[in-house]
């Protein structure tokens, strides 16, 4: 799901409550609430304004599926009820939203007891899964993050390769399991699940040196490009300006990370 600049600077205020249309969310609390969705941020001295730190979360999730899960869950009718909002007043809520949304090509329409995100044709808008788990698949969603860096979106590039690692490594977890599985949105706890379904431990006596030397490389891929993704926020705009170089290095590393955990997969179902 992707919306204009205009679009993210009105969500930024809505999503902290600063415009008064959801209900008012301290530094802390917006912190956690974007945890949820893969954010790996902390408060304290040096956090921005509120709706500033809103407004570059928005921008960094902005083309990913993550994003509509962040605007489904900011109306939860849940947290409108407890924060005073009456329950037959939901909709009168949800319209100021709405009015944005519209231009861009989405609304959100009520779906039992939540609101979830449709198209113009009002068709529900889908996170984007790993339907088949291949080659093809990764190539496409790689070529999709050169593709940002080309058009000068170096942040966005590094957040869709961030996604693309962990939806992988969800579907390896998923298909091992036969079910689904609640992510807490750190790479480093879903890799240490996809290590041992693939059985990617590290034997001196079985491997050589030089191969242990790269698969432990594999771990600083992973806590790299959660702090990276992280890094090209706001929040250490003032310490680090994401480059080029850096985006590509990101992407190049993912490629290379999930290549390999869909090699070794395959392997192993062999």
């Amino acid at each position: 799901m992707k919306v204009s600049e205009r679009t993210i600077k009105f969500l930024g205020k809505t999503l902290c409550g600063d415009n008064q249309i959801l209900p008012y969310k301290t530094g802390p609390q917006l912190v956690d609430f974007f945890v949820e969705f893969g954010a790996d941020d902390q408060y304290g001295e040096g956090f921005p304004s509120r709706w500033r730190y809103t407004e570059e979360k928005v921008r960094q999730f902005n083309g990913t599926q993550e994003l509509k899960l962040i605007i489904e869950n900011s109306v939860d009718p849940r947290d409108l009820m407890e924060a005073g909002a009456p329950s037959d007043k939901l909709d009168e809520i949800i319209k100021p939203i709405n009015d944005y949304l519209r231009f861009e090509g989405f609304e959100l329409k009520k779906v039992g007891e939540f609101y979830k995100v449709h198209d113009s044709k009002g068709i529900i808008v889908e996170p984007e899964t790993v339907k088949a788990l291949n080659h093809e698949f990764i190539q496409e969603q790689i070529n999709k993050c050169h593709s940002k860096i080309d058009q000068g979106d170096f942040n966005g590039a590094i957040t869709n390769a961030r996604s693309l690692a962990e939806a992988v490594m969800i579907e390896i977890i998923e298909q091992h399991e036969g079910k689904e599985i609640k992510n807490d949105g750190k790479l480093e706890n879903l890799y240490k699940q996809v290590k041992k379904i693939l059985n990617l431990t590290v034997d001196p006596k079985v491997l050589p040196p030089t191969v242990i030397q790269i698969l432990s490389g594999l771990d600083s891929i992973t806590s790299g490009l959660a702090g990276l993704s992280n890094n090209s926020g706001d929040r250490h705009a003032n310490k680090f300006k994401t480059l080029k170089h850096h985006s590509r290095l990101a992407v190049n590393s993912t490629m290379t990370f999930v290549d390999f955990l869909l090699d070794s997969k395959e392997y192993q179902n062999k």
